[in-house]
């Protein structure tokens, strides 16, 4: 499924929070910014790649790894399996709190 994935829930989403289900708990993060890349995509792709900027608290933190990520309410879905990273703030930020990253290549 990840690899057919478009960003569109992603968008949906903006503003919104997403649930990463991490081991022993959860953690909300804030959807800033979803972004097509389709100077990136090979020629058979099946879908424009893109990336998922994400915002949360400094504590607690997500290490890089792999979780599951889940959207509630009306439009509610779940996706397993998706690498999240920590970046450093972007300069269109405060720089406060944590920033993460998701690419869907």
């Amino acid at each position: 499924m990840l690899d057919t994935l478009t960003s569109a829930p992603f968008a949906a989403r903006e503003g919104k929070t997403l649930t990463v289900e991490a081991g022993e708990g959860e953690l909300a993060l804030e959807v800033i910014e979803v972004k097509e890349s389709p100077l990136a995509a090979g020629p058979n792709s099946k879908r424009t790649p893109f990336k998922v900027l994400l915002h949360g608290p400094d504590s607690p933190s997500l290490a890089d790894g792999c979780y599951a990520l889940r959207a509630d309410g009306e439009d509610a879905w779940r996706l397993e399996g998706v690498y999240v990273n920590r970046i450093i703030p972007p300069a269109s930020t405060d720089g406060r709190g944590a920033f993460y990253q998701v690419i869907f290549g």
